[in-house]
């Protein structure tokens, strides 16, 4: 049987039946990921699939769109962006019944291999392929109308649910004393909610903030049921009547966030003091809808009269976010209070007069209130408790070992892309999944043996940084390994998590240093303690994906072959390729199917950059240690390669191992100061007087965004410069910069030949003086490429200086910026 692409056949895989296109609004798309992303985390491997016959309609500005592709489009973007890129699929049932994403061929046997297949919202039928083999689960989020048609024997929904093999609600109290919905005798229903991944939703109980709000459709004019002869209704509108003077008995703001409304429902609401804004602005997107639920004091909402009549315990999927963000939440009671705890963070209540005075308890004691939010999401919400007890029921044990760490040691959407460098700074959110990581466990000793390998990191304070180094390389590396840590003296936490992690893991050895022995030398220390057949140099600031590892020591098969490293998005050699991920599972899915289409592929290159080198030991006792003179760092792997290449060796780099680097972890944090500057220039020194030869800058492989980039770049050039004029370019040597059609180009900073300086200015006092200094030299205009639009942010003096003496002639966020060092004012 073949399989899908990507299918990690250890896994069991669960499809999640979805509804997101007909209704993409950010709530909509959260319910889905909750589960999505919950189930990754418990080790199933989870696929999105809508094989309905709904038309995306919200999704289209024109009536003659081809809308299967716009809702194909839609799921992709959300599936890619939290690493599922591949695992998912839309037929266009309402229309040609085309296949998007996964073809028809691999939905049929994903259909065959699912352990589970979840029909969420029961909005998709019960076709035959899905029904097949009794593994199909009805999941309800909506109760009452469905009870009241089981109940009158409607027949038309009694064979749509007959297909499936099991049964849940989010009427939580159906079944109950309290609840009078009748029971289905052929229907056994279980009850659950939604749940929520905790850490998606940053807790936001230590921020007060000022405005109740909540999200949602103010009138819903459909899905009236009659129960005994009374009528109910499906609008929220008719109970948030009942609550209009809510604002003036209480002095505190409220906002709704509305669709579904009419200017006079608006003037009502402002009339009686609340405020009213456009759901979509805070719905289009999934950020946003976070952002205003995270900047809330707290959660003020009302239910369905249907939910609330009925008590049938039902609690909102946006509620449970509110929670998760540790934010009040103050709702009318539907009789949740039998399966939630309600008084502290949960406050129910049936009359205005109980939701004023919700509103003065949660005043008295805001802090108490939002702590205890967070805590009821964490105990009542999170994906373990609501997922677990799911799948439990189903018979599906959640694996919660090292099979479900090894598939995701940190959150699919947590970001690897830093929010500034020099020294380079990682997103909130990252920091917060490598604290929240659990450590590796394996008590296994490693054996060592032929085929083996020793992983040497180097470490130096960067924590956040080492966590995400060596858990990945735990979780991914296959084999027989050991992990070597070298630290060098750090004093942020780095030691006490390097000796818990030994303790937890027995393939980890850690070697704590006195003091800082540079770069070179600790690796040197780790080295000769090393035991595998193969070692490998690992810098702190990377990350693994699965198979990384085979794929180098692939290479070094060929006795031909000395030193082989990996592609990668940053590193500024041939090895660099272009990449467009942004978060852990989009690098994930950008690695595997790289490295697929890659496979045994590999270049020559003049330098493997120890960001990530592998090698023979017999290859290291042949070439001996690396060169320490070059103390801290910088340039030891050029002396390397010069000396594995002088003793006959082949320098590889593997096109089907990527490995991701953040690039400058350590070295980052000394370029302000100057320090970087002086020991780079000392290093080249010192390689020149050891080699005879100056260092010479690095080349890099053809990249078809880079090489845009400048052809907009030579395009706004030619534009704004006159023939003839003595331009600098900001780079990093790269001729290429410097072909600008008939103007003098130079290299900004430079060296005394007018060549590139081979490093970037200590501060922004020494670019100035040396931007002034070819000013007066005869240089007319400065070019600000895009790839270093970053000088202008880290160089905070040299905008200044430029943007208050001199005039940009062409800006673009494509071309980049040209200054006219001329003169005159902006």
């Amino acid at each position: 049987m073949s399989a899908v692409p990507g299918l990690v056949t250890s896994r069991p895989k669960v499809v999640l039946l979805g509804m997101m296109t007909p209704m993409p609004v950010a709530g909509v798309v959260w319910q889905n990921l909750h589960y999505l992303l919950g189930l990754e985390r418990l080790g199933f491997e989870a696929y999105y699939v809508e094989t309905h016959a709904r038309t995306p309609s919200m999704l289209m500005s024109d009536p003659g769109e081809d809308s299967a592709a716009l809702a194909a489009e839609f799921i992709a973007g959300v599936m890619r962006r939290f690493g599922l890129a591949g695992r998912w699929a839309f037929r266009a049932l309402h229309d040609d019944g085309r296949c998007f994403g996964m073809s028809a061929g691999e939905l049929d046997t994903l259909y065959r291999d699912a352990a589970l297949l979840i029909n969420l919202h029961g909005g998709t039928r019960p076709l035959p392929e899905l029904a097949a083999g009794d593994r199909l689960v009805y999941l309800e989020t909506d109760p009452v109308q469905l009870q009241l048609e089981l109940a009158g024997g409607l027949a038309e929904t009694v064979e749509f649910l007959a297909p499936h093999a099991a049964f849940f609600t989010f009427g939580e109290n159906w079944g109950s004393p309290e609840c009078p919905l009748p029971v289905s005798e052929r229907f056994r229903f279980l009850p659950t909610r939604q749940p929520v991944v905790l850490d998606l939703w940053p807790d936001r109980s230590g921020q007060p903030a000022d405005l109740f709000t909540t999200i949602g459709n103010w009138r819903q004019s459909w899905r009236e049921v009659t129960f005994k002869g009374e009528r109910l209704s499906w609008s929220k509108d008719q109970e948030f009547r009942r609550y209009l003077d809510l604002p003036a008995r209480t002095g505190r703001g409220f906002e709704l966030a509305l669709s579904s409304f009419e200017p006079a429902d608006e003037r009502l609401l402002a009339g009686h003091g609340w405020r009213v804004r456009d759901a979509l602005e805070v719905s289009r997107e999934i950020d946003p809808y976070r952002d205003y639920i995270g900047a809330s004091r707290g959660e003020f909402t009302v239910a369905k009269e249907q939910n609330v009549r009925l008590r049938t315990g039902w609690f909102s999927d946006r509620s449970a976010t509110y929670l998760a963000s540790g934010r009040p939440v103050i709702t009318q009671d539907t009789g949740f209070g039998r399966v939630l705890p309600t008084g502290t963070g949960l406050l129910a209540f049936a009359t205005p007069e109980e939701a004023v005075e919700a509103v003065a308890r949660v005043d008295a004691d805001y802090g108490r209130h939002a702590a205890e939010a967070r805590r009821i999401a964490r105990e009542h919400f999170s994906h373990e408790v609501v997922l677990g007890e799911m799948l439990e029921a189903l018979g599906l044990a959640p694996r919660r070992g090292r099979e479900a760490r090894r598939a995701a040691p940190f959150p699919l959407e947590t970001p690897i892309q830093p929010v500034s460098r020099r020294p380079t700074t990682l997103p909130r959110q990252t920091l917060e999944a490598a604290r929240a990581a659990p450590l590796s466990v394996h008590g296994e000793a490693p054996a060592l043996g032929p085929g083996s390998a020793s992983i040497v990191v180097v470490t130096y304070d960067g924590l956040a940084f080492n966590r995400l180094c060596l858990e990945s390389v735990l979780a991914h590396t296959e084999g027989d390994f050991e992990l070597i840590v070298v630290d060098n003296r750090s004093s942020d936490g780095t030691r006490d998590y390097l000796a818990r992690l030994a303790d937890s893991d027995a393939r980890v050895r850690v070697l704590l240093n006195a003091r800082n022995h540079g770069f070179a030398p600790a690796c040197n220390q780790g080295l000769a303690l090393a035991r595998g057949e193969h070692l490998v140099l690992l810098n702190n600031d990377t990350m693994v994906p699965p198979e990384w590892l085979g794929a180098l020591l692939g290479h070094l098969r060929d006795p031909e072959v000395g030193l082989v490293g990996p592609v990668t998005n940053r590193i500024g050699n041939e090895a660099e390729i272009e990449t467009r991920y942004r978060s852990w599972g989009e690098f994930l899915e950008f690695a595997r199917i790289w490295s697929r289409e890659h496979a045994g592929r590999w270049l020559e290159t003049r330098v493997p950059a120890m960001f990530c080198l592998a090698m023979r030991a017999e290859t290291f006792r042949r070439l001996g240690p690396l060169d320490e003179r070059y103390e801290v760092g910088l340039l030891e792997d050029d002396d390397y390669a010069d000396r594995a290449r002088e003793a006959g060796y082949e320098l590889r780099c593997a096109e089907d191992s990527v490995v991701h680097h953040f690039g400058e972890a350590s070295f980052g944090a000394l370029v302000a100061g100057g320090e970087y500057g002086r020991i780079l220039r000392t290093n080249q020194q010192r390689y020149a007087e050891k080699w005879g030869r100056e260092w010479e800058p690095y080349s890099r492989r053809p990249n078809p965004r880079y090489e845009r980039e400048v052809a907009q770049l030579r395009e706004a050039v030619s534009e704004a410069v006159p023939a003839g004029a003595t331009v600098l370019v900001i780079s990093r040597g790269d001729e290429t910069l410097l072909q600008l059609g008939g103007r003098r180009a130079q290299h900004f900073p430079q060296g005394a030949d007018g060549g590139w300086s081979g490093h970037h200015p200590a501060d922004s006092a020494e670019a100035v003086s040396h931007l002034e200094a070819l000013r007066a030299g005869g240089a007319a205009y400065l070019v600000v490429p895009p790839t270093y639009r970053w000088w202008l942010e880290h160089y905070e003096g040299l905008r200044e200086h430029l943007d208050s003496r001199y005039r940009a002639v062409r800006f673009d966020e494509r071309a980049g910026t040209v200054y006219e060092l001329s003169g005159g004012r902006r």
